[in-house]
């Protein structure tokens, strides 16, 4: 479903958009562009969450792993 909505537009990028693209296209270079840049965005934001996860599951195996050290340091009979 399209939404029609205002934006606006640096001048020269918009002479220079004209230039390029045919007639009557503008419509689509700027709906395939700004869906590239948020797929892009999002990527982006995916790959935080992961860090930020892996970072915190890490943060809690090193927590377990001191937690067995008593364990593991007792010398067997």
């Amino acid at each position: 479903m399209a939404v029609r909505t205002t934006i606006y537009l640096d001048e020269k990028l918009i002479n220079r958009l004209r230039r390029l693209l045919p007639p009557r296209h503008l419509n689509r270079f700027v709906n395939e562009a700004l869906a590239e840049k948020v797929a892009a965005l999002e990527r982006a934001e995916t790959e935080r969450l992961m860090k930020e996860g892996y970072l915190a599951v890490e943060d809690e195996r090193s927590e377990l792993g001191r937690d067995w050290e008593v364990v593991d340091t007792v010398p067997s009979a």
